[in-house]
């Protein structure tokens, strides 16, 4: 049977144990360093410097109040305990007697010999005979301190006596909304507060009606793949200004009007996908199904678009951000307008493989696949259904629109006709599931 050859990596953020806080006490008694100790235990040398530091107890030898801490503040008296005494001391710290019997005295440990690495008494010749208050590591008692302090770390859950406020919340995440959405959407009229940690933590005990399995997004992430070589031959759509990097910085960092980013979700491939439009204002998703991934199906549903909104649809895609995918590769087909003006947009492309410069459209693409996962066939739902979804999610309050929904914020920007006229309307958050079953 083989045993793992443990390493300071997979060691990382673990605690000291029994035998590791033994074997620190033996090497600093034979004279040796934190450093030494570290290569030993296979520890960081941080980690038994800082162990060292907060885990040394003071023995206390030959009580004297002149080197206690609190010396210059202290007022005590009559700690002696000797009726006889009392009036004629002014003070217990002129008293050798009474120090005997102070619970706050705290001696400081100086040494010329504690310099540099040596932090501690431990491993000194003279430590029998030296009669000074000494800074020692004992591993039987700084494993007393570790339990201690594990006890005084656990907070006790607060108890709530507002069952209706959990209740609406439960029923809230029941609904595929998010604990964060639901407690800046939840009315609570007794005033008794609770914060997010609390929450999650409450759903983790099984203190609340709804659990975790009503979490949509408490999964573990897959590593990131490395980064492949660019082909050179599918950068030179990329060029006359085009290019991510042709933004100024404010363009590139801030949510400026008319700004947008534009992207593809596929199901199976070859078969139907959603082409996504995001004012990133606004965080306004349109979600518009297409039969194909060809460039043709892009520029129609653009031109579909144009015509309908007019001279509003440059409020909100003046300037849009998409990445290097075939179906966008045309840029003349893209930009050019249908209303009779030279541009209806101007196009960038952001660089292979970042498709963090168009982040905020890939977060939302989170709550499509949400609805809908890898691998779903989108030819076998109706599109009413799909914009139906969409719709859902532009009435998802947002943290970035102070808690306000991008429906409300794209209202005031092209109007309620407008959006009616698009097939976009309001739902309120008591109505609002966001989870895979067709409820409204």
């Amino acid at each position: 049977m083989c045993q793992i050859n443990y390493t300071t990596e997979n060691k990382k953020n673990k605690p000291l144990n029994q035998i590791e806080m033994g074997k620190i006490e033996t090497m600093l008694n034979e004279g040796y360093n934190s450093t030494q100790i570290a290569k030993a235990i296979e520890r960081d040398s941080s980690c038994i410097q800082k162990e060292i530091k907060n885990f040394s107890t003071i023995v206390k030898i030959n009580k004297k109040c002149d080197v206690c801490k609190k010396y210059e503040e202290c007022k005590k008296t009559g700690l002696c305990g000797n009726n006889m005494l009392v009036g004629y001391c002014s003070s217990c710290k002129d008293c050798k007697i009474a120090v005997e019997n102070c619970e706050d005295y705290e001696p400081i440990v100086k040494c010329n010999k504690l310099r540099g690495r040596k932090k501690v008494c431990n491993g000194c010749p003279n430590f029998k005979q030296c009669r000074k208050a000494k800074l020692v590591y004992i591993a039987e008692k700084a494993l007393k301190q570790h339990e201690e302090n594990k006890k005084k770390s656990i907070k006790k859950m607060k108890e709530i006596k507002n069952t209706e406020y959990m209740d609406a919340l439960s029923e809230k995440i029941k609904h595929g909304i998010s604990p964060e959405v639901a407690l800046q959407t939840t009315e609570n009229k007794t005033g008794e507060k609770i914060s997010l940690p609390t929450l999650y933590l409450r759903i983790d005990r099984g203190l609340m009606k709804c659990k975790n399995i009503d979490l949509r997004n408490k999964l573990k992430r897959e590593p990131k793949e490395e980064k492949r070589e660019r082909n050179p031959n599918r950068e030179k759509h990329r060029a006359n200004g085009r290019s991510y990097g042709d933004l100024s910085e404010e363009e590139k960092t801030q949510k400026l009007d008319g700004f947008g980013e534009m992207d593809t979700v596929e199901g199976i491939k070859g078969s139907k996908l959603l082409m996504t439009l995001i004012n990133k204002k606004t965080s306004f998703l349109f979600g518009i199904p297409i039969n194909n991934k060809k460039q043709e199906s892009i520029i129609k549903e653009l031109d579909k678009l144009e015509i309908t909104m007019k001279d509003k649809f440059k409020l909100i895609l003046e300037k849009i951000i998409t990445d290097n995918g075939c179906e966008f590769l045309d840029y003349k087909g893209i930009e050019e307008s249908k209303n009779g003006e030279e541009k209806r947009l101007s196009l960038y492309y952001a660089d292979p493989y970042a498709s963090y410069e168009k982040g905020q459209i890939e977060n939302q693409h989170r709550l499509i696949r949400y609805f809908y996962p890898k691998g779903v066939d989108f030819a076998k739902y109706k599109d009413s259904d799909i914009i139906e979804k969409i719709n859902r999610i532009n009435n998802y309050p947002r943290k970035n629109l102070g808690w306000s929904t991008p429906y409300k914020e794209m209202e005031k920007i092209i109007g309620k006709e407008m959006l009616d006229k698009l097939g976009f309307y309001e739902i309120a958050i008591e109505n609002l599931n966001m989870t895979r079953k067709n409820a409204a």
